[in-house]
């Protein structure tokens, strides 16, 4: 039997493209992927493990952060919403929702108040996830000890966030962790959208928008390792639709050249793609549509 393994990693980097046509674009590095696909697919083949490249969230806001300085606290699910959560499904995709806003405060300061707050919700969900000795006393105390250290505390949320995967693997809680991610991710989406405005607005973050489609393709292949799992029918349908938006991008080819400029690589060329005005709005409409599910 094939042990599945979440490997969570920095899914992309910004890659700056110089092309006459689309001067702001952001690269897409397809060809990088492959090769990172490529060294993949020898350790599986060693291992006899399938090796799913999803991001965290704290790796998704360390990047927003770097491109966008606004906080927006008013986009985040609010936490007395936790009370309309009865089921084990809505329960795991709005655990997951909490870790994306938690991570998304704690990533722009916003103080170990609410850290807490979210330490308290989350841990009223995992008791019923069966998600354990993470959210606690003993966090609280660690948390009271570090005060104001905004920087520690985002590494405790990240710290949490991988101990959440490791803890519902060991216990056979594939299906709730794939609703967590799956709800994580569509989150991060939302967020990401907001932080993006209209079409061409922000466009590297919108870069980062069209990346997110490797994301999207690792989350439903992990997904669709319980898919015999009716409580996964909504989510793998949600997917469907995302994917079929990205396939409405725009895309070139051209030479890939690599250059160095003040120690960043800028990849020029490649694969480079875009979205029109709309599949723009197309996608972050089926976001809202989806995000206002996931959190009613």
């Amino acid at each position: 039997m094939i042990k599945q393994t979440v490997f969570v990693l920095i899914f992309a980097i910004f890659l700056f493209v110089s092309c006459s046509s689309e001067p702001d674009s952001l690269f897409d590095s397809d060809q990088t992927l492959i090769a990172m696909e490529e060294e993949q697919n020898d350790e599986i083949k060693l291992k006899n493990k399938i090796i799913y490249s999803i991001p965290s969230p704290n790796e998704q806001f360390d990047l927003l952060y770097f491109l966008n300085d606004a906080v927006k606290p008013t986009v985040i699910n609010p936490l007395s919403n936790v009370s309309l959560y009865s089921t084990n499904s809505k329960k795991a995709l709005n655990f997951g929702v909490y870790i994306s806003d938690a991570a998304y405060l704690m990533r722009y300061d916003q103080g170990k108040r609410v850290f807490l707050d979210y330490v308290s919700t989350l841990e009223k969900l995992g008791q019923d996830l069966d998600i354990t000795k993470i959210y606690g006393e003993e966090l609280v105390t660690q948390v009271e000890e570090i005060g104001a250290d905004t920087e520690r505390l985002f590494e405790i949320s990240s710290q949490n966030y991988l101990t959440i995967y490791d803890q519902l693997i060991e216990n056979n809680k594939g299906v709730e962790l794939a609703l967590i991610l799956g709800g994580s991710w569509i989150e991060t989406m939302h967020i990401l959208f907001n932080s993006s405005k209209q079409f061409n607005e922000n466009i590297e973050v919108q870069g980062y928008i069209v990346d997110q489609r490797f994301v999207l393709e690792n989350l439903k292949g992990f997904v669709e390792e319980y898919k015999n799992d009716v409580r996964l029918e909504p989510l793998l349908g949600y997917f469907e639709r995302l994917g079929s938006v990205y396939k409405k991008l725009e895309c070139e080819k051209s030479n890939l050249e690599i250059e160095s400029e003040d120690g960043i690589m800028i990849l020029n060329g490649g694969t480079t793609c875009t979205f029109t005005s709309s599949s723009y709005k197309e996608m972050k409409s089926i976001i809202n549509q989806i995000r206002t599910s996931i959190i009613s």
